[in-house]
């Protein structure tokens, strides 16, 4: 009985380690075929190739962002102007008969003007000119314009019902893309109301 289970015995040892020995090769192929597709994809030489692509393609991208970000600033500033021409077109078309504030009764248009700067506190007033044109239903008007040393003054104007005023805005604005300067603007705005 003896001499028979050692045989048998061994014929299993032999086959568990010849299965063995063929996983192992059968896994050591595999990582080959999986690193061999790896180096394909990649391709020799091509460990830098993107470095080198990212490098050249980076400052235009940064410049594309940048003057999307300048432009977003230049529509900013433009609905904040648009804003605040129409706040003081509104004050303007409002002071007819106005007692309060007192500079609405005496100076309706250095309210307007006060008003429109109030409005827009983004916005440096320093280089903004305001223009306030008033049109009477009968008779002459007149134009108005501040500038950064002086207030957009008409003391003692009597608006009527129905006459139009129209506050206008303009507004110097400089694009700047890493410090280079395609160009300034010059936003402008307006809004015509009628005096109630």
């Amino acid at each position: 009985m003896k001499s028979s289970v050692v045989p048998r015995f061994r014929r299993q040892l032999n086959i568990c380690e010849a299965q063995y020995q063929s996983r192992s090769r059968l896994e050591s192929r595999i990582r080959v075929h999986i690193v061999d597709r790896i180096r394909g994809i990649i391709g020799p030489g091509q460990e830098g190739g993107s470095l080198v692509e990212f490098a050249l393609v980076l400052p235009m991208m940064m410049i594309l962002i940048t003057g999307m970000f300048s432009i977003g600033l230049a529509l900013n500033n433009y609905m904040m102007l648009t804003n605040s021409v129409g706040g003081g077109a509104r004050a303007l078309a409002l002071t007819r008969g106005q007692t309060t504030p007192a500079l609405a009764a005496t100076d309706p248009c250095a309210y307007a003007v006060q008003v429109a700067q109030n409005a827009a506190p983004g916005i440096n007033q320093n280089g903004t000119t305001y223009t306030i044109v008033w049109t009477p239903v009968t008779g002459t008007g007149g134009t108005y314009t501040s500038s950064t040393t002086t207030s957009a003054v008409c003391p003692g104007v009597s608006f009527g019902a129905g006459d139009s005023v129209e506050v206008q805005a303009s507004y110097p604005f400089t694009l700047i893309v890493y410090g280079w300067r395609p160009g300034a603007l010059n936003i402008m705005a307006q809004t015509t109301e009628l005096v109630q």
